[in-house]
This record gives C-alpha cells, sequence and structure tokens, in this order.
C-alpha cells in the first residue's frame, strides 16, 4: 500500500494548464486507514465514491464503499486501476459479447484495459481505491445497460465527465425513469428500476 501512494504522490510537479505553467501545492501525507474511519459515513450507496485528491490534474483517485445498487457498464476511454481494500467486489466485464465476472477481495489488484465496458458490485461494507486519468480535451465517458436475461444491450450514453461524483446521476435518472429504455426490445425483459436513481 505504501509503495502505491508513493507511486501517487508527486512533489513539486510542475503541470500545464491552457497553456499556464503552475505548481501543483504539497499536501501532507495522511493516513488512509484512518481517512476511511473517519469519511464511511460518506460512503453510501448508490454510487459510494469520495475523492481523496479533487484537486488533482491528472489522476482522479478516490475510495469508493459499498453496497452498491448499480447495473450499468461505464465505458472510459482510459485504463482504470482497482485495489480493494476491504470485502470483496465483483467486476462484470463485457468481453465478445458476452458478460464475464471477475473477482476480487481484499489485497487484490486489477488493471482494467481502455474501453471496456464494466460493472464494479461491491459487497456491504466493502472499500476499494480506485484510480483513473483526468479526461483530457475530447474525451468522452460512456454509461450502458445490459438486458439481465440475454445480455442485449439496452441503451447507451456518452457524455464529457467534468466531476466523477455527479455526472453519472443524470444519466441514471434518464434510464430509470424510462421503462421503454429499460425494455429489452430482444426478449422483452423489463430490467428493474432501483427506486434511489429515480428521486
Amino acid at each position: 500500500m505504501a509503495q502505491l501512494m508513493d507511486l501517487l504522490y508527486t512533489i513539486g510537479q510542475t503541470f500545464y494548464l491552457r497553456g499556464k505553467s503552475f505548481i501543483m501545492s504539497v499536501q501532507k501525507p495522511f493516513n488512509l486507514n484512518k481517512w476511511i474511519e473517519e469519511n464511511r459515513e460518506h460512503l453510501k450507496p448508490p454510487v459510494s465514491n469520495k475523492s481523496l485528491y479533487p484537486e488533482g490534474t491528472d489522476y482522479i483517485v478516490m475510495i469508493v464503499g459499498g453496497p452498491n445498487a448499480r447495473k450499468d457498464y461505464h465505458y472510459n476511454e482510459t485504463e482504470e486501476l482497482f485495489y480493494q481494500l476491504e470485502g470483496n467486489i465483483t467486476v462484470t466485464i463485457q468481453e465478445d459479447g458476452e458478460a464475464k465476472a471477475l473477482q476480487l477481495g481484499p489485497g487484490d489488484m486489477f488493471l482494467l484495459p481502455p474501453k471496456v465496458p464494466h460493472n464494479p458490485v461491491r459487497e456491504a461494507g466493502s472499500i476499494g481505491l480506485v484510480v483513473e486519468r483526468v479526461r483530457g480535451k475530447g474525451f468522452t465517458d460512456g454509461l450502458m445497460w445490459y438486458c439481465d436475461n440475454c445480455n442485449h444491450k439496452l441503451h447507451e450514453t456518452y457524455f464529457p465527465l467534468d466531476d466523477i461524483e455527479k455526472d453519472f446521476f443524470p444519466r441514471f435518472k434518464e434510464f430509470y425513469n424510462s421503462e421503454e429504455l429499460r425494455t429489452c426490445d430482444k426478449c422483452g425483459t423489463v430490467m428493474e428500476a432501483d427506486e434511489r436513481f429515480k428521486g
């Protein structure tokens, strides 16, 4: 864990934003386990994520808690690193037209390649660290839903990601408030909506 945090901790690095050079302020190291204990109340469903470095310009580093109720598949044009700290997570990916489940327990790490639709489902009480790239200009994220019965794609939507803690919810609401979008045009199965996403 210490090596992973050292990798993410950059001192005095110069960044460039809109053609101007600036120095990112250096934050003091902190104890991640203590941070988790102090912030468990914020790691709540339905998405349950909290950014550790909101001001970061290169990486999105976040802690994600379980359980979650997500049925969507996230599409990211960059890699994602999953490191499981407590409990278990099942990351189901779409590959060659099939849903394939990958299991991660405490201490397990997984690097997801770019552009692979993935559905991370976390058990109750679980905690994981996720690292993603900050999206550059022209990058788009996507959300996709697949039929629970036949795995046929129900709906997909793409958008620029500006705030990973907020930008998913309008798309969740659009999907879960529409029975038409949740109805499979191949087998007729209607995906059940979690009421927490409909508000």
